[in-house]
């Protein structure tokens, strides 16, 4: 039925799929904001947290930061197995360098400090770690992390890395356990909520790229969508697609406030 819906409104495919080309993302200011604070990361070669509520968008900007780097300087790292063990994380980080898992831990961590500094030192290109759900790592993982950027008796930034996650990551480096890893923090990144003119923007960015270019949504169903997704970009696309199915069954000509009031008392 969906193709039909496509037909219906003149559009190529869906718009709010999570399946956006990351050429397609809009560059909000909100989102050009925290991409550019991502970018100082990497440039200062530093530990940086960036947080945000579930559905705000944090990996899509981790997507745009990978695609901005180059990668012949930059071996970009993405781990998201969160659940996990410090053993089970060095595994899945020394495979993603391109070591094979041998050994014990210590073993591991010797042969992954060792990569990363060959990255650095002979093929010029510099490590970039995105942990992404780092609020669910376990303080022990949390406390590998800064022993994995001491290099050179602490005095060589050879690791860069991003900590990704919900809100409640900044509240585990209140617990003197981490202090270590909290002393080495050097950029904050906060993922805000979209005001209301970026929402209405990045639903018609997304519909115009999609092929129509005509006003879809109503200035009534925008609003309606700004409030009560309070400009989260997951709640946006997902009541602003089903909003466009509403209208379709009714072969409505525009998405009206009364669909969007349809999917959100549902």
């Amino acid at each position: 039925m969906f193709k039909e819906m496509l037909s219906y409104f003149n559009l190529s495919q869906l718009p709010f799929s999570k399946e956006i080309k990351t050429s397609q993302l809009h560059q909000l200011p909100t989102v050009e904001k925290a991409l550019s604070s991502a970018r100082l990361l990497v440039e200062t070669k530093g530990i940086g947290i960036m947080t945000g509520k579930s559905g705000s968008g944090k990996s899509c900007i981790l997507r745009l930061l990978k695609e901005h780097l180059n990668p012949a300087l930059y071996k970009v790292i993405y781990i998201c197995h969160s659940s996990i063990g410090v053993y089970e994380f060095y595994t899945h980080l020394a495979a993603a360098l391109g070591i094979p898992p041998r050994g014990r831990r210590s073993t591991m961590f010797r042969d992954i400090k060792e990569r990363i500094l060959f990255l650095n030192n002979s093929q010029k290109a510099h490590p970039i770690l995105l942990l992404d759900e780092a609020h669910l790592l376990n303080y022990d993982i949390l406390q590998e992390i800064r022993l994995l950027t001491n290099f050179e008796i602490d005095s060589m930034n050879a690791l860069t890395v991003c900590l990704c996650g919900q809100e409640p990551l900044i509240q585990k480096f209140g617990l003197s356990i981490l202090e270590s890893l909290a002393n080495s923090i050097t950029i904050t990144i906060h993922i805000e909520n979209l005001p209301r003119e970026e929402t209405y923007s990045f639903i018609e960015k997304r519909i115009n790229d999609c092929g129509n270019s005509s006003p879809l949504y109503t200035r009534g169903a925008l609003s309606l969508i700004h409030q009560s997704s309070a400009g989260i970009f997951r709640s946006i696309g997902f009541i602003a697609q089903a909003a466009l199915y509403k209208a379709f069954l009714s072969k409505a000509g525009q998405v009206e406030a009364e669909h969007v009031k349809a999917v959100i008392e549902r």
